[in-house]
């Protein structure tokens, strides 16, 4: 039923019919299955992995192919003499990237060695010209100070558990995402939110760009667009000063989950 309706008349429709209600009744996407029972809208399903997420990463490390995983990764680190050493082995690069939110990019090793042996003050270096659609090489740079200690720095007590932490935070996001398609990113743009405060920041955030832009109902052929029109896009759609105030952000997080689980999604204005 939902994909016969217009934007609009979504839109609407999703409006709180009671005066003691704010935002959208997501329920309303959500009809009752064969057995009675409700599919878990998205604002249910966010606060119940937001409540949960001690017991969550705790099952997450516990996972044997977890645990195998950063198992290997110590070991590589351990015998490797630069850090192209461990970028070459497909389980210890997996780990790393995934732990710095470079999981989307583990098949591309030559890219992963260059932008990760960029100097993070040269502005024409890889990672930085990398920064305006993906700033995390950038920040994986500086995090581990890489450009001065190399691999050495990965062998620290304080790395190796950062990123064994890191990496079970990000397998419990993509279990989330497994549970609705979409949830694990809105868990993370909930903190990164108030920290954005241009449509240029939101560009150069992977994050913050898939968030954002699909909530907008915005295509993604936007990207291959000049950089001044994807910001002109956004800046029309959404006041980014709002982005400050939680209730804005559930909103916005919670119209990204369903423009992420709908055929039907298009740019609405909602936000502006």
């Amino acid at each position: 039923m939902v994909a016969s309706l217009s934007s609009l008349s979504i839109a609407t429709s999703l409006l709180a019919s009671s005066a003691s209600q704010t935002g959208f009744d997501f329920t309303k996407l959500y009809p009752t299955n064969g057995s009675g029972t409700s599919s878990l809208p998205p604002a249910v399903a966010l606060q119940q992995a937001e409540d949960n997420e001690s017991k969550q990463l705790d099952q997450v490390r516990k996972d044997p192919q977890v645990q195998k995983d950063l198992a290997r990764y110590a070991k590589v680190v351990a015998g490797a003499k630069t850090l192209d050493d461990v970028l070459d082995d497909p389980v210890a690069r997996q780990v790393f990237l995934k732990a710095n939110g470079l999981g989307d990019q583990v098949d591309y090793v030559g890219l992963a060695k260059k932008a990760l042996a960029s100097d993070p003050s040269d502005t024409t270096s890889l990672a930085n010209k990398l920064s305006s659609t993906n700033g995390n090489w950038l920040s994986t740079i500086n995090r581990y100070n890489l450009n001065l200690l190399g691999v050495t720095s990965l062998r620290l007590p304080d790395s190796l558990q950062q990123v064994s932490d890191d990496y079970v935070s990000e397998k419990r996001l993509d279990n989330l995402d497994n549970q609705l398609p979409g949830l694990g990113s809105a868990i993370l743009f909930k903190a990164l939110a108030p920290t954005l405060t241009s449509p240029l920041q939101i560009l150069g955030s992977a994050l913050g760009r898939e968030v954002v832009t699909t909530a907008l109902g915005l295509p993604k052929e936007i990207a291959i667009q000049s950089l001044e029109a994807q910001e002109k896009a956004i800046s029309q759609r959404l006041d980014v000063t709002k982005l400050q105030n939680p209730a804005f952000v559930d909103n916005l997080i919670q119209r990204y989950l369903i423009e992420n689980n709908s055929s039907s999604s298009s740019s609405t204005g909602l936000y502006a």
